[in-house]
């Protein structure tokens, strides 16, 4: 069972275009809108894929009755702690030749009052799926960016409720948010290589720089790193493993919510009690479903488990072809 909490939910607004141009008209040729934010990407991906989830985000106004009804729709189950405020929109713009362009709202504030009344959610949340589990199998991924006005106790809170509680603790985010959490003790942290250069203030040009990077989030409180290299596939680490995976020729159309993508892969494979190399091929073969289709939602592909490869000695003079800066 997989709890995800998503802070800043967006709904996410496709518009494709056959060309664009700055200072001009540009006519749409379709526009699609979907209930969105990290979080939710995850349990929506996870639900279709038949993994039990649950997802959990504030939400308020027209917006938020919207959030509730496509989830609803399709039937992946959520709670939605009341806000008062509509939920942000995000904008991808797809033009041919391009992988989408992104514009996002920032979202609207999430102060102490609202904050403690999501937590309160978490918790009881989280100790009905534990009290259902009887093996323990429960995770709680904490996912993407917080909006303005969050008190900085948030996630290190939650990071501690779920320890506290019995549950594994997924924490997909970047900046101060993955800084603040790390001292908390989250089991697996999954930056892609720019917010783990970021992070770590290295430059990351090979596949062994993106190792020694994540090594070092696991001295600073990782029990497990999970870091997307776009092209250049995944690379899992913890205290026993060193794992790279990759996809070849993989068709893509639409990178956004890729790494939301592989993170459910992960996660549902490591539900289902997968070794680590298994879950990394499993979050591969996910975002690599996802790329090519032109919204967020994807099915799996199972054709696609035959182009991907898992090594445990990961070549570390692999060039990167995102290479990273701090």
């Amino acid at each position: 069972m997989i709890l995800t909490v998503t802070p800043n939910p967006a709904i996410d607004w496709t518009v494709t275009t056959d060309s664009f141009a700055f200072d001009a008209v540009n006519t749409a040729t379709g526009s699609t809108r979907e209930a969105s934010g990290k979080g939710i990407n995850v349990s929506v991906a996870l639900r279709r894929n038949g993994v039990p989830t649950l997802a959990l985000f504030p939400a308020g106004g027209g917006t938020g009755h919207f959030m509730v009804e496509q989830l609803a729709d399709m039937e992946v189950p959520a709670c939605a702690v009341p806000s008062g405020a509509e939920v942000r929109t995000n904008i991808t713009l797809r033009v041919p030749g391009h992988s989408g362009t992104k514009l996002n709202e920032p979202g609207s504030p999430l102060g102490e009052a609202l904050a403690r009344r999501l937590l309160d959610a978490v918790r009881e949340a989280l100790r009905e799926a534990l009290a259902a589990y009887d093996d323990g199998a429960v995770t709680l991924a904490l996912c993407g960016s917080l909006p303005p006005g969050t008190p900085e106790w948030f996630h290190p809170a939650l990071v501690t409720l779920g320890r506290e509680l019995g549950a594994a603790v997924v924490v997909d985010a970047s900046g101060e948010v993955l800084s603040r959490a790390l001292p908390a003790g989250p089991g697996l942290v999954k930056p892609n290589v720019h917010e783990l250069a970021a992070e770590t203030g290295r430059a990351l040009a090979t596949v062994g720089d993106v190792v020694d990077a994540a090594r070092e989030l696991l001295v600073r409180g990782a029990g497990a790193v999970l870091a997307s290299l776009g092209a250049d596939g995944m690379v899992y680490v913890d205290a026993e493993h060193a794992l790279h995976g990759w996809a070849r020729d993989v068709r893509v159309l639409n990178t956004v919510g890729a790494g939301d993508a592989s993170l459910a892969g992960f996660l549902a494979a490591r539900d289902g009690g997968a070794e680590p190399a298994e879950c990394l091929a499993s979050a591969i073969l996910y975002a690599s479903s996802a790329v090519g289709h032109a919204t967020t939602l994807f099915d799996v592909d199972p054709a696609l488990r035959e182009r991907i490869t898992v090594t445990a000695e990961p070549d570390a003079g692999l060039k990167l072809s995102e290479p990273a800066v701090p």
